[in-house]
């Protein structure tokens, strides 16, 4: 006599919710309690738990139902993997577009059309309830409405935008009151020729997945005061939309980085006044900052690490098994090298600190 599988089959004894857990566990060799904390830690993500817990309710027979379904003629057991398997992935598949559509959708700000379509699923979710069953009718909308809410959370953000952006306001008063926001690309505030106001002022930046550049005058001394805050999810998430090994390095002002996700930094003045203060709000979706002078040969978005870093001096070298001359030649070699080094090392010390470094006029780049 052939040995009775027990069929795949949600439970309607001992079951917390829809019985998939309790189900699963009792032809496979797996705790329930494992399967119930997986599904709770995976909800975590995005609602992906959620999700795939529907599609095994709407998969998965109950247990009076599968005994039916599941055997034929003679009782014999029908086989249903196949099938459930197909329609397993095919579910997930369609949810998963559902889910990642929703949430690029909410993360670019149109999170209002999210909950209009998921307005109207739900109103022909609670047409058609008893002919398919509450199972297929939610689906559907907990795709849309799980992600974009987890996104909405977050408070992600970012701007519908692709290419790389400059803004150069002729007067500090051309500057929107919420400032500035970038999205895939870099954003660049060219500030070398504005009409700095005296005294204190606000600068507010929502940066996207790409870096902001902050150009300040090459010939003025301008106190700042950064508060930033880089959404450590969003800077994950940029890992994978923009390709980029780590998106977010640093929070740069006048060469110095500072790390973390948040934090506060201000200019040293080294006791130059400074006539204006700015005040810059960064916010980040997972792009970094780079704040400082730039001379005005310089064009920013191609380098962002003017005037570069001192660096050092090339070690004098020594020569073995060399004639005299040749001995000679390389060190007189070196000495060329070595005085052109030292020149740039000054060069880059003098600058790097910015105007309010620096009191007297700093040389032009060269």
């Amino acid at each position: 006599m052939e040995p009775q599988h027990q069929p795949l089959a949600r439970a309607t004894r001992g079951r917390w919710i829809g019985g998939v857990c309790e189900g699963i566990a009792r032809v496979r060799p797996i705790p329930v309690a494992t399967l119930r904390a997986g599904f709770v830690l995976t909800t975590a993500f995005a609602g992906l738990g959620a999700l795939v817990y529907l599609a095994c309710w709407l998969i998965i027979p109950a247990e009076g139902e599968a005994g039916a379904a599941a055997r034929g003629a003679g009782g014999r057991v029908a086989p249903r993997g196949i099938t459930s398997v197909i329609l397993g992935c095919a579910a997930i598949a369609g949810l998963g577009t559902l889910g990642l559509l929703a949430a690029g959708a909410t993360i670019f700000g149109f999170g209002w059309i999210v909950a209009i379509v998921a307005g109207a699923m739900f109103l022909g979710a609670l047409a058609s309830w008893t002919r398919l069953g509450p199972a297929w009718a939610l689906l559907p909308v907990s795709a849309l409405v799980l992600p974009s809410i987890a996104i909405a959370a977050s408070g992600v953000h970012v701007a519908p935008q692709a290419g790389d952006r400059t803004y150069m306001p002729a007067r500090f008063s051309d500057i929107p009151a919420d400032g500035y926001e970038s999205g895939l690309g870099t954003m660049v505030v060219d500030l070398r020729h504005t009409d700095l106001p005296w005294g204190e002022d606000t600068l507010r930046i929502r940066g996207g997945l790409r870096r902001t550049i902050v150009a300040l005058p090459h010939d003025r001394c301008v106190a700042v005061d950064i508060d930033y805050h880089v959404r450590p999810f969003a800077a994950r998430a940029a890992t994978f939309l923009t390709g980029d090994a780590d998106p977010y390095q640093a929070v740069t002002v006048f060469g110095t980085q500072y790390f973390g996700h948040a934090g506060h930094v201000s200019s040293p003045d080294h006791g130059v006044h400074a006539r204006t203060t700015l005040h810059v709000r960064f916010d980040s979706s997972g792009g970094s900052l780079i704040l400082r002078d730039y001379a005005d040969a310089v064009q920013p978005d191609t380098n962002p690490s003017w005037p570069g870093f001192p660096g050092g001096v090339e070690v004098k070298p020594d020569p073995q098994g060399v004639t005299k001359r040749e001995r000679a030649r390389e060190i007189a070699a070196w000495r060329v090298r070595a005085r052109e080094e030292r020149r740039q090392v000054t060069h880059v010390r003098r600058l790097i600190g910015g105007p309010c470094a620096v009191p007297k006029a700093k040389e032009q780049q060269r």
